[in-house]
């Protein structure tokens, strides 16, 4: 294969990648720069309220969220950087490849536990709600995820 298309071809794939990291990063902008309102569509602090815990769900409840959401936060600030090293080096005078795909991989590995820790986050807030509960908790969620996908 010829030279210009390998680079063509990279530049595609870079395209792709650095669309979709800016997708993501634009739903968190959007929020406020709050990752929890991206998820939630509202501060991690109103949804106690939206759920309409007892005094006891609310205490483990926010006991559980203190940490969830200060790794949440951290994961987001690591992923900033990684994504700012990453359009560095895409417009560099001479980018290189290899630390254009070590930075991408970082951020899709980072990506991917913060997801996991989201996961393991909702099935420990599963297991203290009740079922009407349950059922808010899961609807808020989805009218999150249909209304992000209308904009």
């Amino acid at each position: 294969m010829k030279r210009y298309l390998v680079y063509f071809a990279l530049a595609i794939s870079l395209s792709i990648n650095v669309g979709a990291l800016a997708g993501a990063w634009f739903q968190v902008w959007r929020a406020g720069g709050a990752t929890e309102l991206a998820i939630f569509g509202m501060g991690h602090e109103r949804v106690p309220d939206y759920l309409k815990l007892d005094r006891d769900q609310r205490k483990h409840w926010v006991a559980m969220e203190e940490d969830f959401v200060a790794s949440l936060n951290d994961a987001s600030r690591t992923i900033q950087a990684h994504r700012e090293n990453l359009v560095h080096e895409i417009f560099s005078p001479q980018p290189d490849v290899a630390v254009i795909e070590r930075e991408r991989a970082a951020i899709f590995a980072l990506q991917q536990a913060q997801r996991r820790g989201i996961i393991e986050q909702l099935m420990k807030e599963r297991e203290m709600l009740d079922p009407e509960q349950r059922r808010a908790l899961a609807d808020l969620l989805l009218k999150q995820g249909r209304h992000r996908d209308r904009k």
